[in-house]
C-alpha cells in the first residue's frame, strides 16, 4: 500500500502538467509578491554603470572619473536595455518582470538538461527545489548579474548536454553553442575556468575531437573580443575581463565580513582610512592601494590568506557575516537552515557518489571547487555568490535522491544505467 501510494504522489508531481502548474502559480506569486512592494529592487554597481550609459554614454561606474571596467558588460548592457525603453523611473519594474521571467523558464531549461541524459525524473525534482527556494523567490526582485547568469548557464549546460549525449553536432548548433559561451563568460568570470575543463571532460570521456572544442573556443572569444578591444583602445591596456582584482581580495580583510572571532586584520579606521584614499581616485589607481594594503596585511600575519580563506568558506557555504547574528524569523527558516539542510543532503549525496560513480563525483567537485576557490582568493560577503551555484548543488541532490529512492536496488546499478 504504501508504494503505491508513494508512485501515485510521485506521478502527480513528476510531469509536466504539474510542474508548470506549481511553476506559473510560482510566477505568478513573484509577480504579486513584487507588486505589493511597489516593484522595489535592491541594486549594486551594474545599475550605476547602466544609469551613466542610458544617460551620459559613458560605460562607467563613476562617471567623474571616466570610462571604466569595473564590472563585465552584459548585464549593465541589459538594464541600460530597459532604461532606454522605458525611462529611469520604469526601468526597474519592467526589469524585475523579465527577471521573474527568467527563473519561470531556468527550471523548465534544467528539467531539459537532464532529460538529455535520460533523467527527466531528475530533472524534476531539481526544478521543484528550484522554484521553492527562499532565495530564489526573491532575487530576482534584485538588480543584479547573477539573475542573468544563472539563466545564461543553465542555457550553456543544456548546450554541453547536448555535445555529451549526441554523436552529431551540426555546425549551427556549435556556433550557437559558442556564443553562448562567450555570453557566460561575459557576465561571470567564475564560470570561465569551470567551461574549460567541463571542455577537457568533453574530450577525455566523449572523444570529441580537438577540432571541435578548438572551433568553439575560437568562435567563443571572436565573440568576447569586443569587450578586450574597448579596453585596450580605451585605457591603452590589456584588460580581459574587469578591472578589480586586489581590491576583492583587500575586501576579505575587512573587519565588517568577518564571522571568525579571532581574524584581526585591520582596524575600522584602517579601512575607513583606505576607503579615504580610494574616493579620490579611479580603479586603476585604487587597485594599487588595494595592493599595497593587501601585502601590508600579509607581512603582519603570513597566515592571513589562509584564516580569510577559512572565514570567506564560511560565508560562501552558509551565511555572509552581514546575516550571521540575524536570527530573525526570515533568515533562520528561509536561509540559516534551508542552507544547513541542503549542505547536509549534499556531503550525504557526495559520499555516496564517491562510493558508487567516481566520474559523477568528480564532476561535481570540478563544477563546486570552481565556484569555491575564487571567492577564498577574493571575499564571499554577498549571498549572491552562492547563488549562482546553489541551483547546481541541489540538482546533484536531486540526482542522489533519484538513485537512492526512486529506482528499486534490485534493478539499479548507478555505474550501469547512468548515461554520463
Amino acid at each position: 500500500m504504501f508504494n503505491i501510494s508513494k508512485i501515485r504522489i510521485t506521478d502527480f508531481f513528476l510531469n509536466w502538467k504539474s510542474f508548470l502548474v506549481f511553476n506559473i502559480l510560482i510566477f505568478v506569486a513573484k509577480i504579486v509578491f513584487s507588486a505589493y512592494n511597489n516593484f522595489q529592487a535592491e541594486w549594486f554597481e551594474d545599475w550605476s554603470i547602466a544609469r551613466n550609459l542610458a544617460t551620459l554614454e559613458i560605460y562607467s561606474w563613476n562617471y567623474k572619473f571616466g570610462s571604466s571596467a569595473y564590472k563585465l558588460p552584459l548585464y549593465p548592457l541589459f538594464l541600460c536595455f530597459f532604461m532606454k525603453c522605458f525611462g529611469l523611473l520604469n526601468a526597474a519594474k519592467f526589469i524585475i518582470i523579465a527577471q521573474h521571467i527568467f527563473y519561470f523558464i531556468i527550471p523548465v531549461i534544467i528539467i531539459k538538461i537532464f532529460e538529455n541524459f535520460n533523467l527527466k525524473t531528475v530533472g524534476f525534482l531539481s526544478a521543484y527545489f528550484f522554484i521553492f527556494s527562499p532565495a530564489y523567490f526573491y532575487y530576482s526582485n534584485v538588480l543584479e548579474a547573477t539573475n542573468l547568469f544563472i539563466l545564461l548557464f543553465a542555457v550553456w549546460l543544456y548546450g554541453y548536454s547536448i555535445c555529451w549525449t549526441q554523436t552529431y553536432i551540426s555546425f549551427n548548433k556549435i556556433i550557437i553553442f559558442s556564443v553562448i559561451t562567450a555570453l557566460v563568460a561575459l557576465t561571470q568570470v567564475v564560470a570561465v575556468p569551470i567551461m574549460g575543463v567541463m571542455a577537457l571532460f568533453l574530450i577525455y570521456y566523449k572523444k570529441r575531437s580537438l577540432k571541435d572544442i578548438f572551433t568553439v573556443a575560437c568562435i567563443a572569444v571572436l565573440a568576447y573580443s569586443p569587450w578586450v578591444i574597448r579596453n585596450y583602445t580605451t585605457f591603452d591596456k590589456v584588460i580581459i575581463s574587469k578591472s578589480p582584482f586586489w581590491q576583492n581580495v583587500f575586501f576579505g580583510y575587512i573587519p565588517d565580513y568577518q564571522i571568525l572571532p579571532d581574524n584581526h586584520f585591520l582596524t575600522q579606521e584602517e579601512k575607513k582610512t583606505v576607503f579615504k584614499k580610494t574616493a579620490a581616485h579611479n580603479e586603476f589607481i585604487n587597485e594599487k592601494i588595494y595592493k599595497e594594503e593587501v601585502l601590508k596585511i600579509v607581512r603582519k600575519d603570513s597566515f592571513a590568506f589562509i584564516k580569510k580563506g577559512f572565514n570567506n568558506f564560511i560565508s560562501l557555504w552558509f551565511v555572509p557575516k552581514t546575516y550571521f547574528d540575524n536570527n530573525s524569523l526570515s533568515i533562520l527558516i528561509g536561509r540559516k537552515l534551508y542552507v544547513i539542510f541542503i549542505n547536509l543532503l549534499l556531503l550525504i549525496s557526495m559520499i555516496y557518489f564517491f562510493r558508487n560513480n567516481k566520474k559523477i563525483f568528480l564532476f561535481c567537485c570540478i563544477l563546486f571547487v570552481g565556484f569555491t576557490f575564487p571567492y577564498l582568493i577574493g571575499h564571499a560577503a554577498n549571498i549572491r555568490f552562492k547563488l549562482d551555484f546553489e541551483w547546481i548543488e541541489t540538482s546533484v541532490i536531486s540526482l542522489f535522491l533519484f538513485h537512492k529512492y526512486f529506482v528499486s536496488n534490485k534493478k539499479f546499478n548507478p555505474k550501469d544505467r547512468l548515461s554520463i
